[in-house]
């Protein structure tokens, strides 16, 4: 694809050639400036100065634009700015190039070329960006300002190296020869590997000596630029991938690896043919142009930008606190800021050197190189060093007993420690971590610092070895115990340090701290102070007492009574107590005469109570008793101990109850088994958990009890029974059972009906009822004097099981459609279980009329009726027809209007449920009138147009939509058609409510722009369109070269021009006209200019 546009680039100087008689073309001179500083992440363009000169021509097909050094792909980017229609852009961002070509034909004019390059842009969104270069040149070669030569990949997938040499020395440019790249310098390997449209060979081979690669092609051939292999070495450049050359498999040739292998750009040997697939499959070729002994060419200019930065810098230190003067070095014309961090932050100062406030840590400034008053970028760091003076982390004592010597030790941040026998100045005694002092036989101080990288502390730090002597321990001679303590050696009180005690006064090894005390038993005690034992013991004497031992919880008896009506109500939870009764199980198998009991109310032992054999507990229903046991010789030898009091609650029943039950044994007696089971819930409230309940047929039996009687029971053998209520405690009650019976029925077949019509907004057959209008009805079917009430259910079930009942029977709405039967059930309020129930109540809803109608109509103005109609009634209704005032129309089915408004319809059925009422619109509408007054025409224009004027609905009163020229439409809404041809056109205007089309025939006037008198039979001839009946036949149209020569004189109303003067064709050209139209009324003479274009 290169060839082809270098290639295009001879074409066009062949065509200058073949334009000027054969002269030679010569190349256009480019001229660029500029060398600018350059602001991190802005633009900025990239020349202040270019011009093209060029003694031939005065357009280009393209101009490129290239970064050619410095090039970051994914940072750099050059933009067009500012507003040149007739040139677009193409950025490469692999190769880092901006093309510059013509918008509407195959060349740019210069004027426009040097106007674009002055408003190209260049941007990095890089914070320290590479200095650049530009290459401004009027091939799709790239130019190396450094080198001033020319590269171009080639692409031909397959061919070999030996191929590629031939094919490239082939080739040139602009006089130019070409040859296999030769790369000498990082730039080059960019330009000519990263930047290049493709991967391909160079002129590099080891053909002739292996492992000594050479350049073979160019200028440089014979320059040896690699020895060896992966691990060899250059002697001056050379770009080879990581792990090449590897020579594997007669690899002698240099190409440029495929993208994504490795580093971009890089080398790697192949054999002359390399692989037949895939990445080190040669895909092309890098032709360089240009040497020494060949001429320079104008044909490329170049422009760079540099960024000002810290060239050097140099931080400095200091010891402790302070301040510290850091330096740094800018490249040349720029001035040094110094900042507190790496971004942001705050300005310290500016030039060279900075000194530093006062800081107590290592800190880190910031000097930035600005110039042109730029301040983004990266900064660079300066560190000020502040070297930690040492310290002394820590020092440890020592000490001896009585006398001798020992061994202090210090630790220090840094550094070696040094010792002293002084605060300030004094000998140096010793530098080390480890000082062993003299024989000493009095406390003695010495003294320590430490020095690290120049620094020594601030002070010195005083390390002590003591002398100690240590007296006897101090505590009372005689020390007494509890037996129930299982006091130990640990439990005498002894003031002292490092308590020692022995069983003799001199002597012996150390008691264990958890020996158990002995009765009448003396111990000796020493202390020790710094690791060192008084030498004298202290006697202490020991009496142990005994106490009585505490048994569990659970082995004390809890004490139970029941509740009483002792103290007037049985339902209090208090109740009275022998304590004493637990004393001799509390003992656990001690003598009494040795020990006393004290009873007390609260775990603090405050409260004691006085009479423990006769006493009410303090507490509702129970609570815990508190027990001391004391030693009658010693009272402080004591044991604590508590048991549980109870007093469990009689069961909570109702006294006397009336079991009521139903007479339905079939015998109308008044007698029926019950069963008393029945009332056991009743009775207790509805917790019968844990209750044993038992029947008698008297109180007294109740109470022993005795004779009980089975729970089914019939009322003839009594009307009372007495019911036994009694706890898992063994507390009980007695409640009385009255029993009553009740006789209940209901007619037969009765049934009471309502009736209403379904007149709510929904025809559903559902309608809201008042149930209780018929609720004295039911009631009169029983005798009088019975305590009855009325209920309704929606089913049998429901009504049996009293669930679900009709909750507002004065608006129950029914659930199943136009008919629905109700359960009532009638029952005594004296006793509910005897009741009557049946499907007694019928609820009947008629339905609305309903029928169906088309709800809108058209009336056209036009004083013929319209029928509005009702159709598919549901049944046979009466009608009545309203119109909008309420003035009855029609009591027919149907109504026939000649007007339009609202009618309303309304049918009535032999239930008088009254429909829905429906509302018929019938809408007036009218055809349109139209004339040549509506129309306004926009002709002789780039855009022919016609506009209908419905402004205050001049058209007339209906809804119109507009087609040109289609009677059948298309047709739009919007009254207006712009892009109208010339020539006659028909306007076409429906009512959109079907009262009819109208329409107008118009005429547009128009000159063609251009004809083809090529004899096909399309545009042959160029004449006046629509030229209507406004214009009389004097009109004419007289036609003129681009020399102003009258060509053609024709009629404006029936003329044409075929494009030929005296019989012979005439060239392609612009031509020119004069039409002068007469106005066939006035006889005015309207005059139009213009011009056309001849083609082929």
């Amino acid at each position: 694809m290169q060839k082809t546009k270098l290639h295009s680039i001879l074409y066009y100087v062949l065509v200058l050639t073949t334009s000027f008689c054969w002269a030679q073309n010569s190349a256009p001179i480019l001229t660029a400036t500029g060398n600018q500083a350059y602001c991190p992440l802005s633009q900025i363009n990239i020349v202040t100065y270019f011009n093209i000169f060029d003694a031939d021509d005065t357009e280009i097909e393209a101009l490129f634009v290239q970064i050619s050094t410095g090039y970051v792909q994914g940072e750099d980017s050059l933009t067009l700015t500012g507003v040149h229609p007739n040139i677009i852009t193409t950025w490469n961002a692999s190769e880092g190039k901006l093309t510059l070509r013509g918008n509407s034909s195959a060349t740019a004019s210069y004027i426009d070329l040097i106007a674009v390059i002055k408003e190209v842009v260049f941007m990095s969104t890089s914070t320290n960006p590479l200095d650049k270069s530009f290459s401004i040149t009027i091939g799709d070669v790239n130019f190396l300002p450094s080198t001033g030569h020319y590269y171009e990949y080639v692409p031909n997938i397959g061919i070999t190296w030996t191929e590629a040499q031939v094919a490239a020395e082939a080739l040139e440019y602009f006089g130019l020869k070409g040859y296999l790249a030769t790369i000498t310098s990082p730039e080059e390997a960019q330009l000519s590997g990263e930047q290049a449209a493709g991967a391909g060979w160079i002129g590099g081979s080891d053909a002739e000596t292996e492992g000594v690669w050479k350049w073979v092609t160019g200028p440089e051939a014979g320059i040896v630029f690699w020895n060896g292999l992966s691990n060899g070495s250059t002697p001056n450049y050379a770009n080879w991938n990581i792990g090449e050359p590897n020579q594997s498999g007669n690899e002698d040739y240099a190409h440029v690896t495929a993208p994504g292998i490795g580093i971009p750009g890089s080398w790697n040997d192949l054999s002359n043919t390399g692989a037949s697939f895939g990445d080190y499959q040669p895909k092309g070729y890098i032709v360089e142009y240009g040497s020494p002994s060949e001429p320079s060419l104008d044909i490329s200019a170049s422009t760079s930008i540099y960024t000002a930065r810290i060239a050097d810098s140099k931080g400095d230190s200091r010891c402790g606190d302070g301040t510290v003067t850091i330096e740094a070095i800018p490249t040349t014309g720029a001035t040094v800021f110094w900042y507190d961090s790496a971004t942001a932050g705050n300005q310290l100062d500016f030039g060279n050197f900075f000194t530093t406030p006062t800081i107590n840590a290592t800190t880190t400034y910031y000097a930035y190189a600005s110039i042109n008053g730029c301040f983004e970028g990266a900064r660079t760091a300066v560190t000020a060093t502040v070297k930690v003076i040492p310290t002394i982390l820590s020092v440890d004592d020592e000490m001896v007993c009585e006398s001798g010597s020992g061994v202090l030790k210090a630790t220090a941040s840094a550094g070696t420690i040094n010792w002293y026998d002084s605060l300030i100045g004094g000998s140096l005694l010793f530098p080390g971590n480890d000082f062993a002092t003299p024989s000493l036989s009095n406390t003695t101080t010495y003294y320590v610092d430490a020095t690290f990288d120049g620094c020594t502390t601030l002070s010195r730090t005083p390390v002590t070895l003591t002398v100690q002597k240590t007296p006897l321990p101090s505590a009372n001679p005689l020390q007494t115990f509890c037996d129930i303590q299982n006091a130990t050696i640990s439990d005498l009180l002894v003031t002292g340090d490092n308590i020692q005690w022995y069983r003799t006064s001199t002597g012996g090894t150390p008691l264990n701290s958890t020996e158990t005390l002995i009765n009448n038993t003396t111990y000796y005690a020493t202390q020790t102070v710094n690791n060192c034992e008084s030498v004298l013991r202290l006697p202490i004497s020991v009496e142990v007492y005994e106490t009585a031992v505490v048994l569990p919880s659970a082995d004390i008896p809890v004490l139970i009574v029941c509740d009483t009506n002792a103290d007037g109500d049985d339902t209090n939870g208090f109740s009275t107590f022998d304590l004493t009764s637990n004393e001799t199980t509390l003992l656990n198998g001690k003598n009494a005469s040795d020990f006393s009991f004290n009873y007390f109310i609260d775990s603090a032992y405050s409260n004691p109570i006085l009479t423990p054999s006769n006493f009410t507990n303090s507490i509702a229903v129970g609570q815990t008793v508190y027990i001391r046991i004391e030693n009658n010789i010693n009272n402080s030898c004591f044991t604590d101990t508590s048991f549980e009091i109870i007093v469990n609650e009689l069961p909570i029943i109702s006294n006397s109850i009336i079991f009521k039950n139903c007479d339905e044994d079939g015998a109308a007696d008044g007698f029926t088994d019950f069963n008393l089971n029945e009332v056991n819930s009743i009775i207790t409230s509805n917790n019968t958990s844990g209750l044993t309940i038992t029947y008698y047929l008297s109180m007294i039996d109740a109470n022993t009890p005795k004779n009980q009687i089975a729970p089914i029971f019939n009322n003839q053998t009594a009307n009372t029974v007495y019911t036994r209520v009694e706890n898992s405690a063994g507390c009980y009650r007695v409640s009385t059972i009255n029993l009553q019976v009740s006789t209940t029925s209901f007619p037969q077949g009765y049934l009471q009906e309502l009736e209403e019509c379904d007149d709510d907004d929904i025809i559903d057959g559902l309608r809201a009822f008042d149930l209780s209008q018929v609720s004295t009805l039911f009631l009169n079917q029983f005798p009088l004097g019975q305590n009855l009430s009325v209920h309704y259910f929606e089913n049998l079930n429901d009504a049996q099981l009293e669930q679900n009942e009709i909750p507002q029977p004065e608006n129950y709405v029914n659930k199943t459609p136009f008919s629905q039967i109700l359960y009532v059930r009638v029952e005594s309020d004296d006793n509910g279980a005897c009741f009557g129930i049946g499907p007694h109540l019928l609820l009947t809803v008629h339905p609305r009329p309903e029928f169906e109608v088309d709800n809108s109509e058209i009336y056209c103005l036009d004083n013929k009726p319209i029928a509005l109609t009702t159709f598919n009634p549901n049944g046979n209704y009466n009608y009545e027809w309203k119109n909008a005032n309420g003035d009855i129309v029609s009591n027919f089915s149907f109504a026939e209007v000649i007007s339009g408004g609202s009618y309303t319809v309304v049918a009535t059925s032999s239930f008088s449920c009254e429909s829905f009422p429906i509302t018929f619109s019938v809408v007036e509408s009218s055809i349109a009138e139209i004339d040549l007054d509506d129309i306004t025409i926009i002709e002789l224009s780039d855009n022919n147009s016609i506009t209908i004027n419905n402004d205050n609905n001049n058209l007339g009163i209906g809804d119109y939509e507009f087609s040109l020229n289609e009677i059948n439409g298309p047709y739009r809404d919007q009254p207006s058609f712009d892009r109208v041809g010339a020539g006659a056109h028909t306007i076409y205007v429906r009512d959109k409510n079907g009262c009819g089309i109208q329409s107008l025939e118009v005429f547009i006037l128009g000159f063609p722009k251009f004809f083809t008198p090529n004899g096909d039979g399309s545009n042959d001839v160029w004449k006046i369109k629509g030229l209507g009946l406004d214009f009389s036949n004097a009109s004419t149209v007289s036609v003129y070269d681009r020399f102003g020569k009258l060509i053609k004189q024709i009629n404006a109303k029936n003329g044409a021009w075929n494009g030929r003067f005296n019989g012979e064709l005439l060239p392609v050209s612009d031509y020119w006209f004069i039409a002068e139209l007469v106005d066939i009324t006035t006889g005015n003479i309207k005059t139009f200019r213009g011009h056309f274009s001849l083609i082929r």
